[in-house]
């Protein structure tokens, strides 16, 4: 519902008072009978500035605020009206109702009794001043009781101290084990914002940017249960689902207290580009949302989506659907096949055909870091490479023939500000003289200065420098120190060569497949194993539980029944052992659900015909020793980073909120872990059958070699 909607009223010319009063009065009730009751409060507030006796509007403003649990300007109403109306009973229970939800037990106590004294035999009020005495001393028992575990913890802390007293000083008590009361404490109503789209530096200023399909994440803390979310842009409704509950560890004392997470999939391609006033609103069980504690309001801009081409193995960037698709987002988006992604040296997101190279200041940087861009151009021999350079580095810059333009920066010091300067004409000239080139990367070689402004206005999609910033797509950080001096210890041109060094590595790494000649087929024999039979090894675990793939044990009964090859199953315990009763008994699985000398793990590793497992450490070593690997990914992480770049696939998918990085509080996906839910079976058997029918893990190995 459009809570501005209800504030519209605006008399017509022939409207009397009465009749605008009547028209308020009618709309404050609406609102209120549909739980928009901040709406309602602010109608009643107007309703009160055209009374010359305002104290029942301002009461029924006040009481609208308390619903919306906007407590401190329900409060501010309360006692404007207890002022005008000093006899008024009802005022005051609500102050001391009011004091006693906010843990202000003596305000409350004098409330109620000054409810009391106007209504002796007022039931109601009787029941809170004794609820204010039996809150007293539970209070005063968890006070002892929190005395007492302070006094143990100090203890504890006291027999560190003196443990370290006699230690060596470089002992860091912070990587102690904590306990019980060193890890809980209470948490307090809370709306935390996860994930709303990334900092960008963009024509409408500098903020919190949505592109194409996004995922807005966050949770609530509350006590309260709550049932639903609703999204505003600009007023309108643009997403409405009900909210994930998921527990709040480490609580101390509540047991009511919850997180309420969502993952709101929202498609952004077609809306207006530019600022937009979003209003997250969270509604509780009982269809009532709560100002102050369930509600955000946050400003956001809505960009062009990526270019076309552009960071296209990324499971973050959803293509967009046709028109007319059928099924919600979140059913067009679980649908969509999985991703398939060879296994490969090469991670840079895009093409690299156009680069602008900044070095805005003086003629020794450009001198110092001749050898870089020299480098560059040898890494990219076909790439147009225009420099950004100040007037004093642009002869000595083009000297170097490797730049096929210079553009000479209008960017003097002014030494009152201490600083290069450039004036809002030439930077709106520099933004338009740039725009033609459509740069595919600009790398900023200066290590310190203004001259990072200049990076967004090239309108790369990769930015590189240096610096913590998080504007750049690739952003470095090389501090050396002299012992004594702090001073740097590195030549600057050291720093140079990195940057460029990074970007070819970026291009290509260096991995490889490194084997063990140790290791002899023979000894899979101890597992039932003949020197030249080849099999499918699945390994089905996976530190952080919630990433495990669920389809394993059938992934494995359709290895035997439809490839005819023998299996070995890597479990953490004997859990699904039964499903596999009759393979085991025909011999043709190896159930192992115990920890291997290394060396024997190693070597049924090494000699797969194919790997399948989750991203884990075993598929690592699997992909190091050359063996070819089918990996599953979710998506929490970006497979570009941790997937197996020797041998093989990675299997993923395209999720808007992926890269969340969630670890120990998987509840708060609010998407059921839809990353890995929808890698289907028979995408993962297709691959493990393609791998399998293309040779023997030794031949990959040997093509594998050639290759790199």
């Amino acid at each position: 519902m459009n809570v501005l909607k209800y504030l519209n009223v605006k008399p017509e010319p022939t409207d009397t008072g009465t009749d605008l009063r009547a028209g308020l009065f009618s709309r404050a009730e609406e609102a209120r009978s549909r739980g928009n009751f901040i709406a309602s409060a602010l109608l009643f507030e107007r309703i009160a500035e055209m009374e010359s006796s305002p104290a029942s509007a301002l009461h029924q403003s006040a009481r609208m605020y308390i619903e919306a649990t906007d407590f401190t300007r329900a409060e501010q109403l309360l006692l404007r009206v207890a002022q005008a109306e000093p006899h008024n009973a009802e005022v005051y229970l609500d102050l001391a109702q009011l004091s006693f939800h906010q843990g202000r037990l003596d305000e409350a106590e004098f409330f109620y009794e000054r409810a009391l004294a106007l209504r002796p035999e007022w039931h109601e009020a009787k029941e809170g001043l004794l609820h204010v005495g039996e809150t007293r001393t539970e209070q005063l028992r968890r006070e002892r009781l929190a005395r007492k575990e302070t006094a143990l913890s100090f203890a504890q802390y006291e027999e560190k101290e003196n443990l370290l007293s006699s230690q060596d000083k470089r002992v860091d008590p912070s990587l102690f084990k904590k306990g019980w009361n060193e890890l809980h404490h209470d948490h307090g109503p809370a709306f935390v914002l996860t994930h709303n789209g990334n900092n960008a530096k963009t024509e409408w200023g500098d903020g919190a940017t949505l592109r194409g399909i996004e995922a807005l994440r966050g949770y609530l803390v509350s006590d309260v249960p709550m049932a639903s979310l609703r999204i505003y842009m600009d007023g309108d409704v643009i997403y409405d689902a009900p909210l994930i509950e998921a527990p709040q560890r480490f609580e101390r004392s509540n047991p009511n207290i919850r997180k309420w997470a969502y993952n709101a999939w929202i498609d952004f391609t077609n809306f207006p580009r530019g600022w937009h006033e979003f209003i997250f609103c969270a509604f509780g069980a009982d269809g009532e949302a709560h100002e102050g504690r369930t509600w955000r309001r946050e400003h956001m801009i809505v960009a062009d989506p990526l270019p076309a081409g552009f960071a296209t193995e990324s499971d973050t960037v959803v293509p967009p659907f046709e028109p007319g698709t059928p099924g919600s987002l979140v059913e067009q988006i679980n649908a969509r096949p999985s991703i398939v992604h060879k296994a490969s040296p090469h991670s840079f997101p895009g093409k690299i055909d156009t680069v602008a190279v900044l070095r805005s200041d003086q003629l020794g940087d450009t001198a110092v870091s001749a050898a870089a861009f020299l480098h560059l151009r040898q890494i990219l021999p076909d790439a147009r490479l225009v420099g950004l350079m100040s007037a004093a580095s642009a002869e000595l810059s083009r000297s170097y023939g490797v730049f096929d333009e210079i553009i000479e920066l209008d960017f003097p010091e002014d030494q009152a500000q201490r600083q290069r300067v450039m004036d809002f004409d030439v930077q709106e000239a520099l933004i338009d003289r740039l725009k033609p080139y459509k740069f595919d990367v600009a790398i900023d070689f200066v290590v310190n200065g203004t001259s990072k402004r200049l990076v967004a206005m090239t309108g790369a999609p990769v930015t590189m420098g240096f610096g913590n910033d998080d504007s750049k797509t690739f952003a470095m950080d090389i501090v050396t120190n002299d012992p004594l001096s702090n001073n740097d210890i590195t030549h600057h041109s050291v720093r140079m060569m990195m940057l460029v060094k990074s970007l070819e590595l970026w291009m290509k790494s260096d991995t490889r497949i490194v084997r063990r000649e140790d290791l002899r087929r023979e000894d899979l024999a101890a597992f039932g194993i003949a020197p030249n039979e080849r099999y499918v090894l699945i390994h089905s675990g996976s530190r952080i539980t919630f990433t495990r793939w669920q389809h394993y044990v059938a992934l494995a009964k359709q290895v035997i029944a439809e490839l005819g090859v023998k299996v070995v199953f890597m479990a953490d315990d004997d859990s699904v052992r039964d499903q596999f009763a009759e393979e085991e008994e025909a011999g043709r699985l190896i159930y192992l659900a115990r920890k291997l000398p290394f060396d024997q793990f190693d070597a049924l590793i090494s000699f797969a015909s194919v790997f399948v497992g989750n991203d884990s450490g075993p598929k690592h070593l699997a992909a190091l020793r050359g063996a070819p690997v089918v990996s599953l990914h979710s998506s929490r992480i970006s497979w570009i980073e941790w997937g197996q770049e020797q041998t093989g696939v990675v299997i993923s998918r395209q999720v808007p909120c992926a890269g969340c990085g969630l670890h120990h509080d998987p509840e708060e996906c609010a998407q059921d872990v839809a990353c890995m839910k929808y890698i289907r079976l028979s995408e993962v058997f297709r691959e493990v059958r393609a791998l399998f029918e293309a040779g023997t893990s030794d031949d990959q190995v040997v093509a594998a070699i050639e290759l790199a």
